[in-house]
């Protein structure tokens, strides 16, 4: 049997799968190859000895690499080496293992041993350029993968495309690409060489090139609904919402169960703005699975955005019923009952919201939000300051806990905490101008017109929240000037 071998890593485990060529499980059927199998694990299981020749051992081996059962596949290399120590096929599958395991120095160990009589032999220099180049020698992988290609009498597409996906493996994607081409030229109807140039061109963010591959692949295979969902998230990515519903719509039409379509689908309509089309959506997944809790949660997200409030929370309720668990549910509640002013109800369920989950910075910050509702400022002043422990990129948690102290009177508390803000956030315009604002309060004018031109020069709209928190401003000429100045530059 021909193996064509395709290279895979994970967390820096190297995963090697066999691709299994058309009726290759039909081939194991044909060839006995079960019947070998049933007598192998049988002498696994009784601690027999029972002969198989090389063929079988090669057999045997491919079969486990195949079911990714490597224990077995590591156990049948030791008895074939066992009963054929001079079997290079089966060093040939050891050196894989090695190399599978992350020991590529290993692997090529084996692989130089058995070289003088595998030196014609393809894979072994497919084995050998694999393990190079996850060892960095780029030079000598890439002597080895030539090799491989010159010695490809047949299948020359599948060879070219292993050994891009060994760079893929290594993140070297401009190679990748450039051997996944010369495999596309060589078969263009190689949908493997297709779905993988469509998706490193997805991964280094060339999504044009990548939506041009997936067409070409379906032009091929029209009915692959994996190929359409892929195809539309990435224009999903590329914010051209309408052509990726109709590619999750050909996605849904081939396999109506296919829940991830329907849920992206659903997501695209809600960026779009299109709530109601999106509850339909949900609908229907929640007819395919009529307990999927994430479905009600988000038609309760959807009739939010409604401000149906009440009909969200019916929805809410429904999740809960599911899975008393699931706090982006209790968290809707009391985002529902927040927008209805039922801020003491609504608190409840953000606190069991928070106690499911107390490392969500959104339900802390709401939590900060209804506490300041509730006049209880410095429960909402420690639940901001969670929020910025947990991200401190969260700009709104930094302001709201400043205004609490502002409020009481603390501005040098104030400006304090604004201070540690600027570090994480200088490009937020109201941190500059609420910074300005504070320090007018306390009579340092000079900090004051430095935070409120840098508020101006980020966006010169925003300028109104200094006089919010700051109404005299307007008589402070220097203030007046800078406003003037700025709205001619922003014009």
């Amino acid at each position: 049997m021909k193996i064509k071998w395709c290279l895979f890593i994970s967390n820096l485990d190297l995963v090697f799968y066999v691709i299994m060529s058309e009726g290759q499980e039909s081939y194991y059927e044909e060839e006995g190859i079960f019947e070998s199998i049933i007598r192998f694990e049988e002498m696994l299981n009784t601690n027999s000895t029972i002969y198989f020749d090389v063929y079988e051992f090669e057999n045997i081996i491919d079969y486990y690499l195949d079911q990714h059962n490597i224990h077995n596949a590591k156990a049948a290399i030791e008895c074939g080496l066992k009963q054929h120590p001079k079997a290079t096929s089966i060093k040939l599958r050891l050196a894989q293992i090695y190399i599978q395991n992350g020991k590529p120095s290993k692997g090529l160990h084996f692989l130089r041993e058995i070289e003088p009589i595998e030196s014609s032999n393809g894979e072994f220099y497919l084995l050998k350029g694999s393990a190079l180049n996850i060892l960095g020698k780029k030079d000598d992988a890439k002597y080895a993968f030539d090799s491989a290609i010159k010695l490809a009498t047949e299948g020359r597409d599948e060879v070219i495309f292993s050994i891009a996906f060994s760079y893929i493996n290594t993140r070297r994607y401009d190679l990748a690409i450039k051997y996944l081409i010369l495999a596309h030229e060589i078969n263009p109807k190689n949908l493997m060489v297709l779905q993988e140039l469509a998706m490193v061109y997805e991964r280094i963010d060339e999504l044009e090139k990548s939506i041009v591959y997936y067409h070409k692949y379906l032009n091929i295979e029209p009915y692959a609904e994996n190929i359409w969902f892929n195809l539309g998230m990435v224009y999903t990515s590329l914010d051209e919402h309408q052509k990726a519903i109709n590619a999750y719509d050909f996605a849904i039409a081939i396999c109506p169960d296919y829940i991830s379509a329907y849920f992206s689908k659903a997501n695209t309509l809600v960026n779009s703005g299109l709530y109601k089309e999106a509850i339909k959506t949900f609908e229907e997944i929640i007819f395919i699975e009529p307990d999927n809790v994430q479905a009600y949660t988000y038609i309760g997200e959807c009739y939010e955005k409604l401000k149906l409030y009440n009909r969200a929370i019916h929805f809410y309720i429904k999740s809960i019923e599911i899975d008393k668990s699931f706090g982006d549910a209790w968290y809707g509640l009391g985002m529902s009952n927040y927008h209805l002013k039922f801020y003491s109800k609504s608190l409840n369920y953000f606190v069991r919201a928070n106690a499911l989950d107390p490392e969500n910075p959104e339900y802390w910050f709401m939590l900060g939000k209804v506490y300041r509702k509730l006049n209880l400022l410095e429960k909402s002043a420690e639940s901001y300051n969670r929020v910025v422990e947990l991200d401190p990129n969260d700009y709104e948690a930094w302001l709201s806990h400043a205004d609490i102290l502002f409020l009481e009177n603390k501005v040098h508390d104030a400006i304090q905490i604004l201070n540690k803000a600027y570090q994480y956030n200088n490009e937020i315009s109201t941190i500059n101008y609420n910074l300005a604002a504070y320090y007018l309060y306390i009579n340092q004018p000079q900090l004051a017109y430095e935070f409120f031109e840098k508020g101006l020069a980020i966006n010169f709209n925003e300028h109104s929240s200094l006089l919010s928190q700051y109404p005299l401003a307007l008589k402070n000429k220097t203030i007046t000037a800078l406003i003037k100045k700025y709205k001619n530059l922003s014009r």
